[in-house]
């Protein structure tokens, strides 16, 4: 019956797995640099494509994560992001494939960032090589992508919206006085 199905074109599978595949959906990533050197990396982002599914984030300064420890590495934006309907959705922050050509791992593999969070976007990573690994300013690790794999478009914002969630991030939401993480681990 399927090699019949086959033959007239029609596969039942395909059309199943077609069916159960969530829709692409575009995000729109609002970027509020914080400072005017954060700002100018952006505008003149050149390794940016309409229609990506990722959008690559600067290092904004020059860092060195220690061998075998972790750093919390600031990216000097705050982001919001938003589908067509202009409603805010959460995205995620997940490593670039190159990143494997170094001795940097993100901490939590993929960070979700939640859709009200207005706090400054950083990367926990880790450094698992017995040699110290330097970032330099301008570096991109990360990278922001749309859940459904969708696209990602992104523009330069002055202020973000104010939300409940604020700025609370890494691990606050059962905690509501958390602040940021420091930035390097306590020991």
């Amino acid at each position: 019956f399927r090699l019949r199905r086959l033959a007239l074109g029609i596969d039942p599978l395909r059309s199943l797995c077609r069916a159960a595949r969530p829709p692409r959906r575009n995000m729109m990533l609002k970027i509020q640099a914080l400072s005017p050197e954060v700002e100018a990396l952006y505008k003149s982002h050149g390794q940016y494509h309409a229609g990506d599914s990722g959008l690559d984030l600067f290092c904004v300064s020059d860092e060195v994560v220690p061998a075998g420890e972790m750093r919390f590495v600031k990216l000097g934006i705050k982001a919001s992001a938003w589908n067509a309907a202009g409603e805010g959705v959460s995205w995620l922050l997940m490593p670039r494939s190159s990143i494997s050509k170094t001795s940097l791992r993100l901490c939590n593999s993929v960070g979700l960032i939640d859709a009200g969070y207005r706090g400054e976007v950083m990367a926990a990573v880790d450094n698992v090589k017995d040699k110290d690994y330097q970032i330099k300013k301008g570096d991109r690790i990360v990278q922001a992508v749309a859940f459904g794999g969708g696209g990602v478009r992104f523009e330069l914002a002055a202020e973000l919206d104010q939300t409940s969630r604020g700025a609370g991030g890494f691990g606050s939401t059962a905690n509501e006085a958390a602040a940021a993480p420091p930035l390097t681990p306590e020991k």
